[in-house]
């Protein structure tokens, strides 16, 4: 038998599922181990090989591909565990990563309430600190063309320079070599030439767009980060070599896609999110499955709660993506998050007595003061637990126990006793607000950004979705809710349902009109680059499939709009038309009825070009429907609270791994899996279908 194993790194568990080559998806979890990522790793595929009865040896000598998103990017950025890079800049502009873009650095990534009190504030200090960085004499003008070529002698002399500084990797990053790269590429090779085994990125690379800070800042993450990612990735390699494997590792970029170990490796900032993003490619794969295409995607883990918009069936990219506060410029899907789920910790505010949640999470070590690990705050899953969703017998499929005893001692103590409310009405209480908390970022995802939620079918993944959604979803007013099969483990879903990508972009703004034929020879040089890329990987033409976009704005605005081109043909005056048409049409019911003004003219900034290398996957096989009576899966009666009904009421309990398709629950009920739990409120049913995705609307 062989398998595809997805594996997604979290900040509280690792997430893993296995696709047989007869489409029958396996889940499994556990919790994650930081630093060592890689044990975390190895526990959740031992769950896996139990649940295949196999073994861990067995399982992945026959497993084709090992298919991983992890946060060791991001996680290495906020910890600050960075490699010391040296930078190589335009002489004149070694100061670029500090001046950043003004206010704009200055206040960027920050909170409305930070904002407020901006003596308590700074910028962050420069990822590459000033004693590493040295002016280049060169230029090369806007036109591209070279007006003083490399010193040669001088760069030598600075490059030993910043190894001798203790310089782990270099980063080159000059004006206007997105123009012309000739003068990087002379300084690249120097560097090579001098220390071989050296990490170097060049900016025309891996950010060949308009903006100097953003490309260098871009730059200067990715060579912080590369000596980091290089090794996590070989002994992930080795690791997995000792225990049978001998298949193909790739690892998933925040644009949606696949690359091979070396790749990735060459571009960790495009790792950034890859997790979350992995969980929105994961629901759009489900939402082609089940016929949906307007989706609003959430996440609620053990970290953070995380959102994203599938619509029409096609994922928007992130204008300035940033982590930590620094800006980088790679193509990103659109996810945003806050510090929500459900390790985050409760409090009381000093000074009013007010109850806070979050941003600061336990974690899956020590983790919610039920995990019995050693916590010692109250957190979202022990209200969880206290209100009577959770149970120790089902959680991560009975390998985890609960204390609910402690939960509450430690509850009542510094949350419901100083509050003056009993245990269950105060845990009540931060329920509600956690509600409250995630549909203000929904909405402001959502009807700020000109969407109808009702449009939409809401996906809810992460460990703690399925107790939460039901609340925030009614609020919003969505279709109907959907709790992937995958639930929890949706990011790993989505990394095993994913293919190799490479995605590249020209930055070249046109005015319109434009002649069509600029745009064809643009398209054609992205066209042969990806095309180079995906046969050299082992693709022939059959298995590829390309898709085009291009950045658009109306003129002397900021506001870019991604608009995908329909049409595979070279362009004519006809299909610029249609996709002037399209980009209004996307900007109007982003922005608002009658926001658009063509008047003002059209720009074309950016044009990008995704090739697709397409993975011999097996298609997941649907269920028959057996009837609508769950009985055969009912569990218990037991006390659960809804604030509608006014508290703790009966309720009914059921074991998911004993539902069937095509089974039908009134609320209120909860549903236990091994992966997650379901709540279903009074006034709403849950239907199993035949992928055994659960779907909630109301009666």
């Amino acid at each position: 038998m062989a398998y595809i194993i997805g594996i997604d790194i979290g900040g509280t568990c690792t997430d893993c599922v296995v696709v047989n080559e007869n489409g029958k998806v396996t889940l499994g979890k556990a919790f994650s181990t930081p630093p060592d990522f890689s044990e975390g790793i190895f526990n959740a595929i031992q769950v896996l090989a139990e649940e295949l009865n196999t073994n861990v040896k067995e399982l992945l000598g026959n497993t084709k591909f090992f298919l991983h998103s992890t946060t060791v990017a991001e996680n290495a950025v906020v910890d600050g565990t960075l490699a010391k890079g040296g930078l190589l800049t335009t002489r004149g502009f070694e100061e670029t990563l500090f001046a950043m873009r003004g206010g704009y650095g200055r206040w960027s990534g920050l909170t409305e309430e930070e904002k407020r009190n901006p003596i308590e504030t700074d910028k962050l200090p420069p990822v590459i600190p000033i004693t590493m960085i040295k002016g280049v004499k060169e230029r090369t003008d806007y036109k591209g063309e070279i007006l003083c070529d490399v010193d040669k002698e001088s760069v030598v002399e600075q490059i030993k320079q910043l190894v001798n500084n203790g310089a782990e990797s270099i980063g080159i990053s000059f004006l206007w070599s997105l123009q012309n790269a000739t003068n990087e590429e002379t300084v690249k090779a120097i560097v090579k030439e001098l220390y071989p085994d050296m990490y170097v990125t060049a900016s025309n690379e891996i950010a060949p767009i308009l903006g100097e800070y953003e490309r260098t800042s871009t730059v200067a993450l990715n060579i912080s980060l590369g000596p980091l990612v290089t090794n996590y990735l070989t002994n992930l390699r080795n690791k997995l070599g000792n225990h049978g494997f001998n298949g193909t590792l790739l690892v998933m970029q925040a644009y949606g896609g696949l690359l091979p170990l070396e790749e990735a490796a060459a571009r960790p900032v495009a790792m950034i999110e890859s997790g979350p993003v992995s969980g929105l490619v994961g629901s759009k794969r489900l939402g082609e499955m089940i016929d949906c295409e307007n989706i609003i995607v959430t996440d609620m883990g053990g970290t953070t709660f995380k959102a994203g918009i599938v619509r029409d069936g096609f994922i928007e990219y992130q204008r300035e993506p940033m982590v930590l506060r620094y800006h980088y410029s790679l193509p990103k899907m659109d996810v945003v998050s806050i510090g929500l789920a459900g390790g985050s910790i409760i409090s009381l505010d000093k000074r009013t007595g007010l109850p806070h949640i979050g941003p600061n999470s336990a974690g899956s070590y020590p983790g919610p003061v039920c995990y019995d690990f050693g916590g010692t705050e109250p957190t979202i899953t022990d209200v969880d637990l206290i209100l009577g969703y959770l149970d120790p017998r089902f959680y991560l499929g009975g390998r985890a126990d609960l204390n609910k005893d402690k939960a509450i001692k430690v509850f009542k103590e510094k949350i419901a006793d100083p509050l003056n409310m009993e245990v269950v009405e105060a845990a009540g209480a931060m329920y509600k607000l956690a509600t409250s908390m995630i549909y203000d970022l929904l909405h402001k995802t959502t009807v700020e950004r000109g969407l109808d939620p009702r449009r939409f079918a809401l996906f809810a993944s992460g460990g703690n979705g399925g107790m939460h959604v039901a609340a925030y979803a009614e609020e919003l007013g969505v279709s109907k809710i959907v709790i992937p099969y995958s639930a929890s483990v949706n990011g790993a879903f989505g990394v095993a349902t994913s293919d190799i990508v490479h995605e590249e972009q020209i930055t070249h703004p046109l005015k319109l009109p434009v002649n069509p034929e600029q745009i064809n020879e643009i398209y054609d040089q992205l066209h042969t680059k990806v095309m180079k890329e995906l046969e050299a990987g082992g693709f022939d033409r059959s298995n590829i499939t390309i898709s085009r976009s291009i950045d658009m704005r109306y003129r002397r605005q900021v506001h870019i709009v991604t608009t995908p081109v329909t049409t595979s043909s070279a362009f004519t005056e006809q299909s610029i038309d249609d996709v002037c048409n399209y980009f209004e049409e996307l900007y109007t019911g982003k922005y608002g009825k009658d926001s658009a003004y063509k008047q003002a003219g059209v720009e074309m900034v950016s044009f990008r070009l995704r090739g697709t290398g397409i993975l011999n996957k097996p298609e997941i096989t649907p269920q028959k429907l057996e009837g609508k009576d769950p009985e055969a899966a009912l569990v218990e009666l037991r006390q659960v609270y809804f604030e509608k009904a006014g508290g703790l009421i009966e309720t009914r309990a059921y074991d998911f791994q004993k539902l069937r398709s095509g089974n039908v629950i009134q609320g209120p009920a909860v549903v236990w899996t091994p992966i997650t739990t379901i709540v279903v409120h009074p006034g709403q049913q849950v239907f199993c279908d035949q992928y055994k995705n659960m779907i909630i609307t109301n009666n």
